[in-house]
Parts: structure tokens; sequence; C-alpha cells
């Protein structure tokens, strides 16, 4: 039997047949012959130089006697070899003495001079030179020339093994097919076997099998692995039945899921998109097609970059792949969904399949955006809210200035604005508070972190809360270690941190109670601890206090307590520096502990500094100082401040009013407000830094606006420094000083 298009087995073994048996008779014969061809050359040789040497030898007395007649006569009897057509002996100087050439046969031309000894083979020629000796001495040579026709012997030779090869390989192809049939008939019979099957002939076929040998071991193995094939088969239509039973129910769930599922082909380059997930979006069957560029058209332009970084971030590093992303329905309106799905990887790690899930979230996220809105708009209020608290507090603490400078005034009077300075420190504490949280909520606050002395801090925080412990009458002890605590941070949040504790230790304290701040280093920790025995904190607010707007055991009696956001902000900007702070407390009335624990440096061993010598600053003339603010009773009473201090002054209450002035007076330092009427304070910044005359006077913003962002304004428009109202005249001071004497400050 023989498969259409292709040559049968016993054609296949024929030609192996013939080609190996031509292969190796071509190779015996050439063998043979080369073998043969080399043998009669040397053997040739070997009779050629006898029969040169036996010339030699007869020819020493006709050379020696310089007798040509005999040497001719020697060289005659060569005329018995057929195959020698000339001779010729030569004297010893080369020269020709003797020579024999018959006629009747054909021959190569005699070299005039004799040659070099040897031998060699010239197509059917053999030339052979050989010395002529008499004793050692060399007196002529001796020439034969040899026809010997070994190549017509070769051609006669390849002709014979040619007819010879024809006859072996005929009779063994003749054997081999009779051969054959053991070997071909079992293979046959598997072949129609499986022909049968390929045609679909589903009936219990088997081969049969003839023999023992291997190619009946050949037929049990095709015959078991028919076995195994409709083992598998049955089982596989059991799987295929069970498989189509859970596609059923897989299509029931996906028709009753309210979230559309996405299955994707990665190879293939296709993907099922459920009929919930484009009833979703509107789309019928034939306007989404199961195509993954279908989806990509729809994501929105801002979104897609996200998808695409998300998809790479899960197929490459396998990290979750969840995103919101917009989708366009198909009435065209964008609508939010919530986009997750997994994939699979080969044993190589490549992805093959991804499947997942998509859920409507556009009313979370128009939910989100209204919260987002409300709490800008809160951010807001409360920035223009503080603003215009300081505003009014401007005068207010210049006035106390005033009467602080001047010395008329009596005891009662003094006791007063003391009282008027407590209660404004700590409104203007409030109003700070309340933009703390803000920009602390929107992610808007900045830390200047530098490397610091906790020492310092603690020193800082001191001065912060002196206010509300001298009024509570407590007694404050203080314990810090003599070697420095080192760490990187921003100072001045971190006192507002310790302040804010202590402050609140002080106001939870009854009058004339005990504070304790201890500061320690714990390996890489600075820990700060602040301890009092006021009212104690219940054991279940122990951590509820640190939240917005708590306060404990609030009462009538407790109403200095604040608005309850000192101790957010304390776990808030220690957070921010990577520490922890907790509360402890054995309950109402047991007093409470505040644990501070920051990282911080190795210690250092402490370096010498050397002190410079103390130099006396003469006490400097007042300077020339153009107040601008629109607000008459601030500017009037900072005026006043400013010239009781020494200052010359001069008052201007709008924008476009200030630049005239300024060129009239000619001030050493401009104090400008940022709301002015007609052009605000950056303008007017601006606007001085472009004339020559007021390129470096110094200008420092006095502003209820007191945000990062505004600081940063102000740095552009020109400004030097930057001063939150209500001023506190102590920072102010240093700035009426001439540059040799005042410090270095900045934004």
């Amino acid at each position: 039997m023989m498969l259409r298009g292709g040559r049968s087995i016993r054609s296949k073994l024929n030609a192996i047949l013939a080609t190996t048996t031509l292969l190796a008779l071509l190779v015996a014969g050439a063998a043979l012959l080369i073998y043969d061809l080399r043998h009669n050359l040397q053997t040739l040789e070997q009779d050629l130089l006898t029969q040169a040497d036996v010339i030699a030898l007869a020819s020493v007395p006709a050379l020696s006697f310089s007798d040509p007649q005999v040497g001719a006569e020697n060289l005659a009897v060569l005329r018995a070899r057929p195959g020698v057509t000339a001779a010729a002996l030569y004297d010893e100087r080369g020269a020709l003495f003797a020579s024999f050439q018959p006629a009747e046969r054909a021959g190569r031309e005699i070299p005039a001079r004799a040659e070099s000894a040897g031998m060699r083979f010239d197509g059917d020629w053999a030339l052979v030179w050989r010395p002529v000796l008499s004793g050692r001495e060399r007196i002529g040579s001796v020439y034969l020339q040899v026809r010997h026709d070994r190549l017509r012997q070769v051609l006669e030779y390849m002709g014979v093994l040619a007819l010879i090869i024809a006859g072996s390989l005929a009779a063994a192809l003749l054997l081999s097919n009779r051969l054959q049939r053991s070997l071909t008939r079992p293979i046959l019979d598997v072949s129609a076997v499986a022909q049968k099957i390929l045609q679909g002939d589903a009936g219990d076929l088997r081969a049969h099998k003839t023999s023992d040998d291997e190619v009946g071991a050949l037929v049990d193995a095709f015959n078991a692995m028919l076995d195994e094939l409709e083992r598998r088969a049955r089982t596989l239509e059991q799987a295929n039945q069970a498989l189509r039973a859970s596609e059923s129910r897989y299509q029931l769930a996906v028709r009753g899921s309210s979230a559309g599922l996405w299955d994707w082909d990665i190879p293939a380059g296709t993907m099922f998109y459920s009929p919930r997930f484009k009833a979703l979006l509107g789309y019928t069957e034939e306007e989404f097609p199961d195509l993954p560029e279908v989806i990509g058209r729809l994501i929105h332009d801002e979104d897609r970059p996200l998808v695409r970084e998300a998809l790479r971030s899960h197929l490459e590093q396998r990290k979750p792949y969840q995103v919101e992303c917009r989708l366009r329905d198909r009435s065209g309106r964008w609508r939010w969904f919530f986009v997750a799905g997994a994939a699979q990887w080969d044993d190589a790690g490549r992805p093959f399949r991804m499947a997942g899930s998509v859920v409507e979230v556009t009313e979370r996220k128009q939910a989100e955006q209204v919260l987002q809105d409300a709490n800008r708009a809160k951010d807001e209020f409360i920035a223009t809210l503080a603003h215009e608290l300081r505003n009014p507090l401007a005068p207010i603490r210049t006035g106390l200035e005033i009467l602080k400078k001047d010395g008329a005034n009596g005891p009662a009077s003094q006791r007063a604005r003391a009282t008027m300075e407590r209660q404004l420190a700590h409104m203007i504490r409030l109003i700070d508070d309340l933009l703390d949280i803000s920009r602390i909520n929107s992610g808007k606050i900045h830390l200047e972190v530098t490397r610091l002395a906790l020492r310092d801090v603690i020193d800082t925080a001191l001065e912060i809360s002196r206010p509300a412990v001298a009024a509570g009458r407590h007694e404050l002890t203080v314990d810090v270690p003599a070697s420095p605590v080192e760490l990187m941070g921003d100072p001045t949040r971190l006192a507002q941190a310790v302040g804010n504790l202590l402050n609140n230790a002080a106001k939870y304290t009854p009058p004339g109670g005990h504070i304790a701040l201890r500061v320690r280093q714990d390996e890489s920790f600075a820990v700060i601890e602040v301890d009092d025995d006021g009212v104690g904190i219940p054991q279940g607010m122990l951590e509820n206090i640190f939240s917005l707007f708590t306060q404990v055991g609030k009462t009538i009696e407790r109403s200095q307590g604040g608005l309850g956001i000192g101790l957010y902000l304390v776990r808030s900007l220690v957070g921010l520096h990577g520490g922890t702070v907790t509360a402890t407390s054995a309950g109402a009335g047991q007093g409470s502990r505040f644990t501070v624990r920051l990282p911080c440096l190795p210690q250092q061993a402490p370096a010498q500094v050397p002190t410079a010598p103390l130099r006396h600053v003469a006490e400097p003339a007042g300077l020339k100082v153009l107040l601008v603010d629109d607000n008459v009773d601030a500017a009037e009473t900072l005026g006043i401040v400013l010239e009781m201090a020494g200052s010359q002054v001069r008052t201007v209450h709008d924008g476009p009013s200030v630049l005239p002035a300024a060129r009239e007076f000619d001030p050493d330092v401009v104090l400008l407000d940022i709301g002015l009427p007609g052009m605000n304070g950056y303008e007017v910044a601006a606007q001085l830094r472009q004339q020559p005359r007021f390129r470096h006077t110094l200008l420092v913003a006095i502003t209820g606006w007191g945000g990062e962002q505004d600081r940063r304004r102000a740095q552009e428009a020109g400004f030097d420094h930057h001063l939150t109202k209500p001023v506190d005249f102590n920072a102010l001071e240093p700035l009426l000083k001439p540059p040799s004497a005042a410090p270095a400050a900045g934004l």
C-alpha cells in the first residue's frame, strides 16, 4: 500500500539498498583500482630502475675507453623490451655519448644533455635517469624512455568494474524484494489501519501481528496506542460535557451579575465582553465587537496613561491590576468605572490570559468630588477667616505695644495689658492652629528639614508655653541631657509640637500643679516625655484624644481647653518627621504622660568651639520707614510704635500712591500690606524693584495671608521678608536696623 502523495516503504527500502550497495561497490572498486594501479606503477618503476642499472654497469668499459660503438651495442639490447622507445648514454660532461631509438617505435625526442638522476611519470611516459659509476667515480649517465599504457588499462578495468557493479546491484534488488515482504507486510498493515482511522472509520480496528521481533513490538505498541486513544476520547467527551455544563452555569451567572466581565486571550488577540458589560455602556453586539482595541477607544484621554501603566505593572511586575477610569457610553457621556483583573502566566513567565470585571462608580466619584469641593471651600474659608481676623488683631497688638512702651501707666494698666497680651497670643495661636490643620489635611504643609539640636527645640517650646504655665501658676521641671541630642527635622514645627504638649498639660492641670519635661536618647530615637498631675485621661480615650476636635471632660469650668486640635497637630507634625506620640494615664484625676519618639542621629564627640570676642554695636539712628496698609487703625498704631522706637514714618493706604510717596520720602524700609486697593502688594513690590533707586531697599510684607504659597509668591515679587499679622514687634524690630547690625532673616 502506498499513501497518496508519497513513496511506498518498499520503494524506499529498494532505494536505500540500491544506494548503499552501489556506494559500497564503487568504494571497493575504486580501492582495488587505486591499489592495482599503484602496484603496477611501483613494479614498473623497480623494473626500469633495474634495467637502467644493468645498462649502466654494462656501459662502464665503453665510457671508460670512449667507445660509442660498444655503448650503442649495449643500448641495442633494449630492443627486446617492447615498451622502451628510446635509450641514451651520456659522458661525464653530460654530452650525448650513444643512443638507441628504433624507428618502428614512436617515441619522444632524446635530450641533448644529461639531467639529474631520478624517475618521473609524464602521462603514458616513464623517464629514467641513472648514473654510471666506475668504483665511486661517476663517469656518465643512462637515460631510458618507456611507454607504459597504464591509462588504457585503467579504462578497461573501469569498464569491467561497471559491468560487475550492475550485475551485483540487479541481483541484490531481486533478492531484497523477496526478503522485504516479511518486514513490510506488518508495517503496511499498520498503515492501512491508520488510513481507515483518518477516513473516519471508528470501528474496532487493530493491526495484525505476524512476528515477535522489533516489527512485532511496533505492532503491539500501535495497538496499545489505539486503546489509549480510545480511552482518552471517552474521557475527553466526558470532560467536554462537564465543560458545556460549567459554561452554561457561567453564562447564567454573567447574565445575573451587576458587574461587567471581560476575558482577554492575549496570544489570539481577542477579548470577550459579557452582555452586562455592553449593557452598562448601552452598546449593541455589533457596536461592541469582542476585540481588545474597542475598550481602548472608549477610555478618556486623561485616564489612558494611568490604565496602561497599571496594565504594564501587572503583566511585568505582577502588581494588582485595579484602576478607576472614565468610559464613554453610547450617549457620549463619560462615566466612572472601577476596573480590576488578574492574568495567568505560562511556565516561561509569559502572560497568556487575563480576566476581570468592571463596576460603575460614577455616583461615588461624584460624591467624592462634592466632598473635595466642600473641603477646598472650607480651606479657602479658613484662610480667608484667618486673614480677616488678623487684620483687626494687628492694631490691637500694636496698641498693646504702645501701652507697653508708655511708662506712665500704673500697675493696674500694666496688669490689664499683660492679660490682653496673653489673650491676644492665645487667639493668634488658635488662628495658626486652624491654618495648620487645613494645610495638613490638604497635604500643603512644608517642612524645612535641617540638622538641629533637640535642646534648641526644647528652649523654643518652653518659650511658647511659658505664658500658659505662668497663668496656671504651675511648677515646671525640665530635665535635658548634657550631651547633645541631634536629629533631622524642622525646628519650628517640632517646637510647635512640644509647645502644644506643654500647653495641653497647663490647660488640663489645676492651678498650682506640676508639669515635668524630660528628654533622653534611647538608642536611635530621641524620647520626649511630658508628665502632669492634672485631670487624667480615661482608658477609652487614650487614642481618641489625638483625633480632630476631640476633648476630654469638656465642661463649662474647663471651657478654656481650646478647640481640640492641639493634640491632632502634635501627632500630625511628629508623624511627618517619622516619629510617634502616645498617651498614658492611670485614669481620671491621675494625671497623664505624653511620649514622643523621634529618629535621631548618632551621638558625636563634642567639638571645641572657639568663642569670638563680643563686639558692642552702637544703637543706630532711626530709619525712614514707609508704612503701607489699607487698614487705617492698623497703620496708625504701628506707625506710633515705630516712631516710639525712633523711626521716621510715613503712612500710605492704597497701592497706586506708594511709588510717588517712595520717591518723595526715599525710605530705608517699606512695610507693605498685600491686600491693597487699586494695586496689590505684589504688584507694588515689583514696581519698586524695577526702579534702580529702590532695587536694594528693604521690602517687608505685612499681611494676613501666611501660607507657604503666600511666602513663595512674596519672595518672587521681590520682598526680603514676610511677616504675618498681627506683627510681633520683637520680630519686626531687628529688621529696622542698618544692614550691618540687622540679623540674617528671610522669608
